[in-house]
């Protein structure tokens, strides 16, 4: 496992690039989100999805949640309702500006909305099923970073949309210390760590499941 170290008040082009390569190769990297540390890779390669699978020793059918850039991107990979789209923008920032304004973030929770897919993904990134968990990443990674759109910069670079789920193996906690995440998931590990230090402590998403527009579902609160 490669190990990219990460200062975010000193962020470089060519690290982006590094990540981007490892997952335009079809790599997984482990790695800093508006929440947690998160496993990730390309959405739109199986192969890579089915090693993220291994890595966590998670069933196939377990649904994963995708990060997506844009709102555009959102109705390219999701059936996307007038209405859908209109709970959906009350909720995610309508812009990169807002989602790194002080307000939105103390006062926003980053949420990940469940939608009918338009089969775009591989199925196995929804699990077989015909929808897909999708959130767009926000500011506020951890406490100190200046407010620049790390995720939201890789995923604009790759065009296309991420993989994200917690770095731990199923059901189990995630390794105490990042240091530790090579012996943690050995033999099977991520082929890049990317380490931007310890992070502010923040709960994972909210999980809306708005397939029903008449029928929300919190699925995780």
């Amino acid at each position: 496992m490669e190990t990219l170290k990460i200062d975010f008040k000193k962020e470089k082009t060519w690290e982006i690039d590094v990540i981007c390569d490892h997952l335009s190769r079809g790599k997984t990297i482990a790695y800093p989100t508006e929440t947690v540390y998160g496993l990730g890779c390309l959405a739109t390669k199986a192969s890579a999805v089915k090693k993220v699978h291994r890595i966590k020793r998670s069933p196939v059918n377990k649904p994963l949640i995708v990060l997506v850039k844009s709102y555009c991107q959102l109705h390219d990979i999701c059936y996307v309702s007038a209405a859908q789209d209109k709970y959906i923008r009350s909720v995610w920032p309508r812009t990169t500006r807002e989602a790194q304004s002080p307000d939105y973030i103390h006062n926003k929770r980053p949420t990940t909305f469940i939608l009918r897919s338009r089969g775009i993904l591989p199925d196995i990134v929804s699990g077989d099923g015909d929808s897909l968990a999708v959130r767009l990443p926000v500011a506020n990674i951890s406490k100190d970073l200046p407010k620049k759109q790390f995720l939201i910069k890789i995923l604009k670079k790759l065009n296309a949309p991420l993989i994200s789920t917690s770095l731990n193996k199923h059901c189990k906690k995630p390794p105490a210390r990042l240091n530790q995440t090579e012996k943690y998931f050995a033999p099977l590990t991520p082929d890049l760590l990317i380490d931007a230090g310890p992070l502010t402590k923040k709960a994972t998403s909210r999980i809306i499941d708005i397939r029903d527009i008449n029928n929300i579902k919190i699925l995780r609160k």
